[in-house]
């Protein structure tokens, strides 16, 4: 009887230990379970945040390429680039847009230059007027050039006054101040070149025709 209750005991104990180490396993199991759950929650987050920040890198990829395109079509670049800078250096010093717009309009393709020269010396003219023969012309008289410079000049070059007179000038003549002066004189699709410079020979002034046409 005796032995009996002491395998009772035994078998009691056994039973519990087993019992508890089921619920331990159980509740270890559940505790590891509950443990995936969460990390394959957050692999699953994780993974959405990647796809999210590769469809924010595709976006800001695809907006950069919009913008370079736009940049390069926008924002002049090389020979424009130069241009624009001389038109904003020439605004600054306070030429007018309408112009700027004007001369620009009246620019004309470029031209070939290799027709033969033309040279004159001639007298400058001294005095208000000077005289009737301080000049000279070209094409057979339709251009004429005459230099005329104040009796009291120091600087003989910078107190000239050439006109340019004849077809092809606008307003039928043009006036400038100082050696050398060029114009340019349309005759049809031909332009006239006419350079007025010092001569070398004190109270001569030399001009130069040059034929030029379009490319």
């Amino acid at each position: 009887m005796k032995w009996l209750t002491v395998a009772g005991i035994f078998v009691a104990i056994g039973y519990a230990a087993h019992h508890a180490g089921t619920q331990l396993a159980r509740l270890e199991v559940e505790r590891l379970e509950v443990n995936l759950q969460r990390a394959l929650a957050t692999q699953r987050d994780l993974e959405q945040r990647n796809r999210d920040l590769q469809a924010e890198r595709d976006t800001a990829r695809t907006a950069l390429a919009a913008l370079r395109q736009r940049y390069d079509r926008e924002v002049p670049q090389g020979e424009m680039a130069t241009l624009f800078a001389r038109l904003r250096e020439r605004l600054d010093a306070g030429l007018t847009p309408a112009r700027m717009a004007d001369a620009i309009a009246r620019a004309e393709p470029a031209t070939r230059c290799d027709g033969p020269v033309v040279s004159r010396r001639f007298r400058i003219g001294i005095g208000p007027r000077g005289a009737e023969d301080d000049g000279t012309s070209f094409a057979e008289g339709m251009i004429t050039v005459r230099a005329v410079a104040p009796a009291t000049a120091s600087d003989l070059n910078a107190a000239t006054v050439v006109t340019f007179a004849g077809l092809g000038v606008e307003g039928g003549s043009v006036s400038m101040t100082g050696l050398p002066a060029e114009a340019s004189l349309m005759l049809g699709n031909t332009e006239m070149r006419v350079v007025v410079g010092p001569s070398g020979v004190p109270g001569f002034a030399a001009a130069s025709l040059t034929t030029c046409r379009p490319r």
